[in-house]
Order: structure tokens, then sequence, then C-alpha cells
């Protein structure tokens, strides 16, 4: 590699913008960030033309919603980046910084979803991503209960949930937001959030609800609606070699917020870690009480 044939700033994107070096000498892989898993269909063929043009005529998806484009020589990558400017391609990022943030497809085709999360991960791409920190930082968003996007195990996450209620003058008692909501909650053993009383109307009880809105989706009549949504946030998330579950600091934390939340965890873990340190290994020092102070 010459260093005279590329310039300051073309060696800073090397180094920052996901030009990943590849284990065979002077080969490298393009890392590309897809903001919450959302591509439009037309750019799909620019990834074919350039894994064509400089790669070996395939991809790889990677599992946090990028493609990932291999065998890229490094006479080839200055023509690269020239030709990724035009494509409309994002470029990834690798080393001590923030990364693509993932979401999961949320209320827009999903019948689970409280939000639309593929769209709310387009509006957080540039509070989220490329951000440098002590090592690497990880965002996840998922719309409901079932964490597909795996919020729990990232460095920050956020859960969509949503609270119910239930218009008793349509209810006719057919049990089933009860029948459903006794097996939800005994998977989570916790006594059920909905029992029937002599009349056979449904009692709710808040605080034993997990906010899945199982109850909502069994309804025949639409009397159970949702009365508000929310995120449940968590913090200290992480796989790898020594994987932790992250820690749920909040409840129902409402979407025009999380901006403001991913920056100050962002400026928490730049302040509290050291350098090459992952943030769950920070907060093990730290006071919990005051870390979720300083974030919401």
């Amino acid at each position: 590699m010459q260093k005279k044939n590329y310039s300051d700033a073309e060696l800073q994107g090397l180094r920052t913008g996901g030009i990943i070096k590849q284990k065979q000498k002077d080969y490298f892989i393009l890392r590309t960030r897809i903001p919450g898993g959302y591509l439009k269909a037309d750019i799909l063929k620019k990834y074919s033309a350039i894994a064509k043009k400089y790669g070996r005529d395939y991809v790889h998806v990677s599992t946090r919603q990028g493609i990932e484009i291999p065998w890229i020589h490094i006479k080839n990558i200055l023509k690269l980046l020239k030709d990724l400017k035009k494509s409309g391609i994002l470029r990834g990022a690798c080393g001590p910084r923030s990364r693509n943030l993932i979401a999961c497809p949320g209320s827009s085709v999903c019948r689970f979803g409280f939000v639309d999360t593929e769209q709310l991960a387009q509006k957080l791409d540039r509070v989220a991503f490329g951000k440098n920190v002590p090592k690497k930082f990880k965002v996840a968003i998922s719309g409901c209960l079932n964490s597909c996007a795996k919020p729990q195990e990232n460095d920050l996450g956020f859960l969509a949930q949503g609270e119910p209620e239930v218009d008793l003058g349509k209810c006719i008692g057919c049990t089933l937001c009860a029948k459903v909501c006794e097996k939800v909650c005994g998977r989570g053993k916790r006594e059920p959030a909905i029992v029937m009383d002599k009349n056979k109307r449904p009692v709710y009880r808040k605080e034993n609800c997990f906010f899945e809105g199982d109850c909502i989706r069994v309804c025949p009549v639409n009397a159970w609606k949702l009365k508000k949504t929310g995120f449940a946030v968590y913090i200290g998330g992480k796989v790898g070699r020594f994987p932790k579950f992250g820690i749920k600091i909040a409840d129902f934390i409402g979407e025009k917020d999380i901006p403001k939340i991913i920056k100050n965890t962002i400026h928490c873990y730049n302040r509290i870690a050291e350098k090459g340190e992952r943030f769950v290994e920070a907060l093990e020092r730290q006071n919990l009480e005051e870390i979720k102070r300083e974030i919401l």
C-alpha cells in the first residue's frame, strides 16, 4: 500500500468508514449500513453492480442488517469510494464507533408491532450512527415484546410497550382475554393481569401486565384498546465472549425522548469508560441510580 496514492481524508475513510482489512493480503471488505433494515429495492441493483465490479459477485448479509462486499483489492478502493458516493449506498463503521441501528419491521407490516420501528430507525440514524466511543456501541429497537431486534442484547435497547384498557360496554364476557393473559403471565411467572369477576367481566391489574397486547389482539369485539404506547429502555447488553443481558432502566418512554436518551447514553459511555472497554464493563463500577438519572 502506497500512502501517497491516498489523500488524508481517504486514509481516514479507510479506518473509520467501513473498509475492513480482510485476512487475505491486499483485500478488503466493504461494510455498509441499512438503518432499521429498510432498503429500497432499486438500491439492491447497485449493490449487485458493485459486487460484480469490485468483488467476486456475491455479498454477505450481516447480523446488524447491513450488507458487506468482500474481496475488494486495495488498488480499487479509490474507485470504489467514488462509485459509492453516487450510488446512495451508506457506508458502515468499524472500530471504536457506534454501529448501524437495527430494528424489526414494526407496525407497518407486523400484526404484533405497536410502533413503526423501521421509520423510527431512519429518523434516528444521524443521532445513533458513527459516534466516537471507547470501543463499540450498538443500538436496537423492537416494536413489541417479541424482541425480534434483541434490544436487551445491545448497549442501548428500546422495546415498545402497549398498555391496554377495556370498554366494558362492548365486552361480551367471552373470557378470551383472561385466557391469553393467564398463558403469557404464567410463562413470565406472574399472576394474571386480567381476571374475570363473578359477572364474567374482565378486571385489569396493571401491576402484573407485560404490556404485550395479546388481550387486544384476541378480543373479538374490540372491547380492549390501546391506552398508551411507549418504550422500555435497556442499557449495558452485549453478546460475544462474555455476554450480558441489558438492565431495564425505564418504562413507557415517549418516542420524542429517544434521540436525547441516545445522545445522553453515548456521552455517559465516553465519560465513564476506558479506551477499549465496552459500556457494560464500565457500568459495573458505577452507581446505577446516578447513571439512570444521567441517561433519562
